[in-house]
C-alpha cells in the first residue's frame, strides 16, 4: 500500500512538472501567464492570453534590425500551436510592419501588423491594453472577423515589464519597418499591397 501511495505521488508530481513551463525571462507568478509559444533562446515582444483563452505570442530571434534575424508570430497553446507565421526564418523586412496610432496626446500606441493573402493579422499594444485582431481586407472596405482582448500577460523578469505591451518600447518597434500612414486606410486593402507586403500562404 505504502508503495502503491509512493508511486502515486511520483505520478501526479512528474504530470505537473511536465505542464508547467515559463521562459527563462518569464517571472513565474500565480496572477501572470507562465506560458508563452515562443522557445527559450528566442526573445519576447509580445506574449498574452486573450479572452478566447489562446496565447498570441510574438517572438525574434537576432532581430536587431529589419534585415537581421526572424520574426515570428504564433497562436494557439503550448504543444498545440494553431498558426505560426511566416513558414521559414528570413528577416522581417517585407513581412512585418509597426504603426504609431494617435487618437490623442494621452492615447497612443503601436500596433504590428502582417498580412496572409488578404487578411491583417494586428497585434495592438493601446492605452495600457492589448488585443489581436484580423480583418479580410480584400475589398475597400475592411471586415473585422476576429477581436480578442488580452485577458493575461507575463511578466519578464528585466525591469517587471508586462509582455502584452512591450510593442510600445522602442527598444522593440524601432526594428521594424515603420508605415506613416493608418494600414486601417481603404488605400492599404488591395490585393496588391497585400502581396507585396505580406506572405502568399494558405490559413
Amino acid at each position: 500500500m505504502k508503495l502503491r501511495r509512493l508511486l502515486s505521488a511520483l505520478i501526479v508530481n512528474v504530470v505537473f512538472v511536465s505542464t508547467v513551463y515559463a521562459h527563462p525571462s518569464i517571472v513565474k507568478e500565480d496572477d501572470t501567464l507562465n506560458r508563452t509559444l515562443c522557445q527559450d533562446d528566442e526573445d519576447i515582444y509580445f506574449n498574452a492570453q486573450l479572452k478566447n483563452g489562446k496565447i498570441a505570442s510574438l517572438c525574434a530571434y537576432q532581430h536587431y534590425s529589419p534585415d537581421t534575424g526572424y520574426v515570428k508570430y504564433r497562436y494557439g497553446d503550448v504543444g498545440s500551436i494553431e498558426l505560426e507565421f511566416p513558414s521559414d526564418k528570413k528577416p522581417p523586412r517585407g513581412r512585418f510592419l509597426t504603426y504609431h496610432t494617435r487618437l490623442s496626446p494621452s492615447l497612443q500606441g503601436h500596433w504590428v501588423y502582417f498580412y496572409i493573402n488578404d487578411y491583417r493579422y494586428l497585434l495592438s499594444s493601446f492605452n495600457h491594453g492589448c488585443s489581436v485582431s484580423v480583418d479580410d481586407v480584400s475589398s475597400n472596405k475592411s471586415v473585422e472577423l476576429f477581436l480578442e482582448r488580452c485577458e493575461k500577460q507575463s511578466e519578464l523578469k528585466v525591469d517587471r515589464r508586462r509582455t502584452g505591451l512591450l510593442l510600445d518600447e522602442a527598444e522593440v518597434y524601432e526594428k521594424f519597418p515603420e508605415q506613416s500612414q493608418d494600414p486601417t486606410e481603404p488605400q492599404f486593402h488591395r490585393s496588391r499591397f497585400n502581396r507585396i507586403n505580406g506572405e502568399r500562404q494558405s490559413l
